[in-house]
């Protein structure tokens, strides 16, 4: 077993052959890498088996449709305060007109200083005449000025008016839109509270896509009036371990054989979690199913066999789920299954619904999902 190597590397100086310095030094970087990989190879390992250790705490959360039939309110409408384009625009109007009249007053005054410094007659009656000539023209102006400001007021106010029109017309496509979906979605629970195969085979295809394995399970779905049947295809033995992980004190990693009772039993537990994770899905997302048949489904070479069956009624799925682990919750009801002492599964007789003997196969409504998340 080789030891850890220390935190530092080798005291390169300290011997005369370099060529040998940098070997240990190559040596030791080598030895850092290989323990690094064998930490993270332990990590992975360990998340793992607790990946597929965590499907065996089962749960059961009832999809409560009584209050999505409720209908969302869509809210009120709230426009835009545009106020300030009015200001925007007077202010923008008037600011044109500030250079001619400025520039006109300015004349009038030059000419009273004009006037003032040099008075005579003959100025008297320049001044005067330019000064109300620039008065004139001061006055139309201001005139023009003050049309100007009610005309961008005016001008202001209809874009106002424009913008809040299509604000209403974008909020009403929006509530027309919303209507519908609300009515499609209440029409679609509706339908699923009273059992209507293509809204019940939606809702299974999206509640079982959402469900989280931690392997690859396809499963086969029949379900008329309100008993359903699944075949659930379990995952091949080689998605459990056959080895348990330990990391060393000294950094190594180590594998154990698992004994074969206890490495049977991991898979055995992850098979009964898997069915049983599946049927508390498909009873709490549809109410119309008052009970429910599985079979745990194995792959051979020659024929694919059953090898765990069980019926539950709606009524007993709760308490199931509120077993501490998956084998409590098997061996909480009468689940078919026969195995040796070392717990090794063997092909059974599935159960099947009774009430089916003699339908036509027409009137059974098949689906097949494939989880994986």
């Amino acid at each position: 077993m080789a030891l850890k190597p220390d935190k530092k590397p080798p005291n390169i100086g300290r011997s005369r052959d370099g060529t040998a310095n940098d070997r240990a030094e190559v040596r030791y970087f080598k030895g850092e890498e290989q323990f690094e990989r064998w930490r993270k190879e332990f990590i992975q390992h360990r998340a793992y088996e607790l990946k597929l250790a965590a499907i065996s705490k089962l749960s059961y959360d009832l999809v409560d449709y009584q209050a999505l039939l409720t209908r969302e309110p869509f809210p009120d409408l709230k426009l835009t305060d545009y106020s300030y384009l009015v200001d925007e625009a007077k202010t923008k109007a008037e600011a044109k007109y500030f250079y001619p009249v400025a520039g006109k007053i300015a004349v009038i005054i030059g000419l009273l200083g004009i006037l003032a410094i040099l008075f005579s007659p003959s100025v008297l009656l320049i001044t005067a005449a330019l000064g109300v000539a620039t008065a004139v023209s001061l006055f139309f102006t201001m005139k023009d000025r003050d049309n100007a400001i009610t005309q961008a007021e005016q001008d202001a106010l209809a874009e106002i008016a424009r913008r809040n029109e299509q604000e209403r017309l974008a909020f009403e496509e929006a509530r027309r839109q919303h209507e519908e979906q609300e009515n499609s979605r209440i029409i679609f629970i509706e339908q699923l509270l009273a059992g209507e195969p293509g809204a019940v085979r939606s809702r299974l295809d999206y509640a079982l896509n959402q469900l989280k394995l931690p392997v690859v399970v396809e499963v086969d779905i029949d379900f008329y009036g309100n008993i359903f049947f699944v075949k659930v295809w379990l995952p091949p033995k080689t998605v459990v371990p056959r080895q348990a992980c330990e990391l060393l004190a000294s950094g190594r990693i180590q594998y154990q054989d698992k004994d074969a009772r206890v490495f049977n039993k991991q898979y055995f537990e992850l098979c009964v979690a898997i069915v049983l994770q599946i049927m508390s899905t498909i009873f709490a997302n549809i109410p119309s199913f008052q009970e429910g048949y599985a079979a745990g489904m194995v792959k051979s070479e020659f024929s694919d066999d059953c090898v765990i069956s069980l019926k539950i009624p709606r009524e007993k799925i709760d308490n199931v789920c509120r077993a501490s682990n998956a084998i409590a919750a098997m061996q909480a009801f009468d689940a078919v299954y026969e195995c040796d002492t070392a717990l090794v599964l063997y092909p059974i007789d599935m159960l099947q619904p009774p009430e089916w003997e003699g339908l036509e196969p027409q009137l059974i409504k098949s689906l097949r999902v494939r989880i994986f998340k």
